[in-house]
């Protein structure tokens, strides 16, 4: 059975495993993007990489990158939480270490909704988007069964769309976004809630929403809104009625299900709403390895 290398690059840590045709992940590794900014941070994630070749001789390597990347799939060209690695070939210089092997590139949204189009039990149709929500919001579309990639080879970037108020949906409906929103509301807030405001962090917000605080579901009723005002556009852009949501935020979906769904309600038509599918992807925290090892088959 063929087995490839899935490296999925993100902004605190970079995770590889074997993977098979399957999706079984084996060997799996896992470095802090702070212990590779010690010296060359381009060379750590190479060397890094080595060892990992040095002990497996997979037939591919498929590797997930948090931004923009050249249409050839060679460089790197933009990654706001890593400007390290902007500009880099990395490509080019994996090649000339292991030229018998080959090597593919992809954003990380992208990846990641091909590794739950093909790795996926829960997915039964070949047309759906992909939301990944995080410390930023990812965003890809699988149009019969096929990624789409837009004219230069990125896809979607829905995160950048700026909005009337000078903020992005980066800004409104990603973890950041769910801090902005309690920090709001905790001044007028006169219940009892076990929320910090001076320690105050996505997964604390989700910690107090498992204990039913009832800030703590506010904030998330509200954040659901504001990624039901994102998909809305996402939805009517690609056209496209079923939609996977995974990420850091991911586990949170619980709180988030009812406020997305209702908001929908009022921003879509019935041609959108007749079929609507809102569902969280189930590969968890392997679907960047997973993604990327997609990449090869």
């Amino acid at each position: 059975m063929m087995t490839v290398l899935g490296i999925d690059i993100g902004g605190s840590s970079i995770k590889a495993g074997l993977v098979n045709t399957q999706g079984v992940i084996s060997e799996k590794k896992t470095i802090s993007i702070q212990e590779l900014r010690n010296g060359n941070m381009v060379n750590n994630i190479l060397d890094w990489i080595d060892t990992i070749m040095a002990d497996n001789q997979p037939k591919a390597v498929g590797i997930g990158v948090p931004g923009l990347l050249s249409k050839d799939k060679r460089t790197i060209l933009e990654v706001t939480n890593l400007p390290e690695i902007e500009g880099v070939r990395f490509v080019n210089q994996l090649y000339s270490k292991y030229p018998d092997i080959k090597f593919y590139f992809s954003n990380d949204a992208n990846a990641a909704a091909l590794g739950t189009y093909k790795f996926c039990p829960q997915v039964s149709t070949d047309c759906f988007g992909y939301i990944t929500i995080g410390t930023g919001i990812g965003s890809a579309v699988i149009i019969n069964g096929k990624l789409y990639e837009g004219g230069n080879g990125n896809g979607p970037e829905l995160g950048m769309i700026s909005l009337h108020n000078g903020k992005t949906i980066d800004d409104t409906a990603a973890k950041n976004g769910l801090i902005d929103i309690c920090k709001k509301l905790y001044p007028a807030y006169q219940g009892n809630t076990i929320v910090n405001p001076d320690t105050l962090t996505a997964e604390s917000l989700f910690r107090a929403a498992n204990q039913n605080d009832p800030l703590a579901l506010k904030t998330f009723e509200s954040l659901g809104t504001n990624i039901a005002e994102a998909l809305a556009i996402f939805i009517m852009l690609f056209d496209v009625t079923t939609i996977y949501i995974g990420g850091g935020i991911s586990p949170s979906f619980k709180f988030l299900e009812k406020p997305i769904k209702e908001k929908l309600k009022s921003s879509l038509t019935n041609y959108y709403l007749e079929n609507l599918v809102i569902e969280e992807a189930s590969l968890g925290n392997d679907s960047g390895i997973l993604g990327a090892a997609a990449l090869c088959f």
